[in-house]
């Protein structure tokens, strides 16, 4: 991989942490994450007239995506009202390639003593976020709502590998995601919250919408970055999201920086990589 690609793919990581501080940031978690889809949306329409139409064999897997999507920002924003990012956004990270390495256990995919390790890693590093030895177990309920979400980026994660293959275009499925999953989305914000809603959007367009071309432009260049390079090591090295996360939510944020934290978050980055290219 060349250092310009190198570059270009941590960009990618720190793009996709910036935008999960955008959300955090906000009064309203969930609101936010509405006002993220709707940057994604506007991004993503201005690319559709380039870009074919999905074909039928992938409208399924979309379909399916866009309810995933959803329910993983409502369970994000869950996470975020409860405990801080850092906690949060690495647990989120960390856990879904764990979970989907034991989904494909399942189904009798071998997994090598690399793979193991980064699993060790990984809970070392996530057990070390959810407990305080001061204060015992911490922020359970954010913990929950983060594995949680992890499952959920695991499920999108293996249905959108599918409809890619399906649709034979990586770049058109990804712009129709950003732009269908802006409809469940929405609908279920309108739903639930109404007014209340759109008072939120009214007050603060501009860092949700910015955030949410952040997570368009973090899928669609890392999409790109893999037909240029090994698609495991584009992986492992987005990974490092959960430690820029942590830097952001410091500098950003003011969370409490300590080095139980700081070492369970390279624990779940380190062991989340060795679990992309086992």
């Amino acid at each position: 991989m060349s250092t310009l690609l190198l570059t270009i793919v941590l960009a990618t990581a720190l793009l996709h942490a910036s935008w999960n501080i955008i959300v955090k940031s906000g009064n309203n978690k969930l609101f936010e994450t509405g006002l993220t889809a709707t940057g994604g949306f506007l991004l993503g329409l201005s690319f559709l007239p380039f870009l074919p139409v999905p074909t039928a064999a992938s409208w399924p897997f979309l379909c399916f995506s866009c309810l995933c999507h959803t329910t993983y920002y409502v369970f994000m924003a869950r996470a975020y009202e409860t405990t801080d990012i850092s906690t949060a956004y690495t647990v989120m990270r960390g856990a879904a390639p764990l979970i989907t390495s034991t989904f494909l256990l399942f189904f009798d995919m071998s997994l090598s003593l690399m793979g193991w390790i980064g699993i060790g890693f990984l809970c070392t590093g996530i057990f070390c976020l959810a407990v305080d030895t001061k204060k015992g177990v911490s922020g359970w309920r954010g913990i929950k709502a983060a594995l949680i979400t992890a499952g959920i980026i695991a499920a999108y994660t293996l249905t959108d590998g599918l409809g890619a293959r399906a649709n034979a275009d990586g770049a058109s499925y990804a712009c129709w995601l950003f732009v269908l999953k802006m409809l469940p989305m929405q609908t279920y914000l309108l739903w639930r919250h109404g007014e209340s809603y759109l008072k939120y959007v009214l007050t603060r367009p501009c860092p949700g919408i910015v955030g949410g071309m952040a997570c368009f432009l973090s899928y669609g260049i890392a999409v790109w970055a893999m037909t240029k390079a090994p698609i495991a090591m584009v992986a492992a090295l987005r990974e490092t999201s959960v430690i820029f996360g942590m830097l952001l939510a410091v500098l950003c944020l003011h969370e409490k920086f300590s080095l139980q934290r700081t070492m369970a978050v390279v624990l779940v980055a380190a062991g989340a990589s060795l679990l992309k290219i086992s």
